[in-house]
């Protein structure tokens, strides 16, 4: 544990199965995310102006928090590290391999290696090898039993992402909201980013906690959902944090045109994966 959320991880601590991840309890030094928690942003600074759904995603990206006092010194520091070129050698120096073995052409497409790419904010201005991103989410009250997002992978440009849980210490009754992990049963095929959670299998589960990092190499095989929240009036919050590149890093194999728009059809009517705040 410490002030970076990776400085304790070492590639020995990623787990392959069912895809290259890692778990890590206590992430932030206790003092560090005691003072983080209070200055979490008030749920009001996410809706404002806005009629939430149900059980919705609702986010601010770096790019809005970093050199704005709204937010505490501490989150800004937070945010500034976490989308700097350091953190991105820090995911390289932990996940690097597992990158590279899952994204086998990244280097080659842009000419020099990972360690060497240039990085930015994502939504900043310029041009860089990889956008990095880290924002505040809440996901809204339950008033019906519902997945924020279930079995899915990340968009295709996306080659790492990272979860910061910050279930706060009071919320002793809601249930639900963890991070299921799956893996299709047979042949893969999504409809979308999604995968029928009848075709895929659970095999792991990361129960959504105070100070718990998650991080995951994004690709086909990174099918991952939120469990459905009970009714409730809390709110879930967390840090997300992703490393974007320019272009689709991979492609999903797809379900046939008719079990598309069967798929489709069962889930007409659901919600986006999220929106983002209003910029105050």
């Amino acid at each position: 544990m410490g002030e970076r959320l990776l400085e304790s991880v070492t590639d020995r601590d990623v787990n392959h199965d069912p895809f290259a991840h890692l778990v890590v309890d206590q992430a932030l030094d206790p003092g560090l995310y005691e003072k983080l928690a209070r200055d979490f942003p008030a749920p009001e600074r996410f809706v404002e102006g806005i009629v939430p759904d149900n059980n919705q995603a609702i986010r601010i990206p770096a790019r809005d928090i970093i050199d704005n006092p709204e937010f505490s010194a501490g989150w800004r520091e937070f945010f500034r590290y976490h989308t700097s070129r350091d953190y991105w050698l820090e995911i390289l120096r932990v996940a690097g391999d597992a990158i590279r073995e899952a994204h086998p052409n990244l280097e080659t497409a842009a000419g020099r290696k990972l360690e060497d790419w240039s990085v930015k904010v994502r939504g900043t201005d310029g041009q860089a090898d990889v956008a990095l991103d880290a924002l505040f989410v809440i996901n809204t009250p339950v008033k019906q039993k519902s997945s924020v997002r279930p079995a899915h992978v990340d968009g295709t440009d996306e080659i790492y992402a990272g979860l910061l849980y910050m279930k706060p210490e009071d919320d002793t009754e809601t249930v639900g909201g963890d991070l299921s992990l799956y893996a299709f049963k047979g042949k893969p095929a999504f409809g979308g980013h999604y995968a029928p959670l009848s075709e895929v299998r659970e095999t792991g589960k990361v129960v959504y906690g105070a100070n718990r990092y998650v991080g995951f190499v994004n690709s086909p095989k990174s099918i991952h959902g939120v469990s459905p929240r009970e009714v409730t009036e809390r709110y879930r919050r967390y840090i997300n944090m992703v490393a974007i590149t320019p272009y689709s890093a991979f492609a999903l194999p797809k379900m046939t045109l008719p079990k598309q728009l069967k798929f489709w059809l069962e889930r007409r009517g659901t919600k986006s994966h999220g929106i983002v705040a209003k910029n105050g």
